[in-house]
């Protein structure tokens, strides 16, 4: 017997609502990290929360290495299908 399918929704009491984003985000972090020693990938893993802090994860060295090869591969693509190169701020 399966599990039953949750509904989704916001959850309005602040105070649960801190311990449910403090669970997940912990959660959401240690499967990046898995799947970044699992199958061997840089991956980087940005959050910011409802209160405007900044989480962040990187399996490789620097984050900027990782966001500045991400950044370069859009160029690539961008020019690849012709569309105009969006500008990084």
């Amino acid at each position: 017997m399966g599990r039953r399918k949750l509904q989704l929704q916001r959850i309005e009491d602040k105070s649960r609502c801190q311990v449910t984003f403090s669970k997940r985000r912990s959660g959401l972090i240690k499967k990046a990290r898995e799947l970044s020693v699992l199958c061997d990938v840089d991956l980087a893993l940005i959050i910011f929360s409802s209160r405007g802090r900044l989480y962040e994860f990187c399996s490789a060295d620097s984050l900027a290495g990782i966001l500045e090869r991400y950044q370069s591969r859009i160029a690539e693509e961008a020019v690849a299908s012709g569309a105009p190169k969006a500008e990084a701020t």
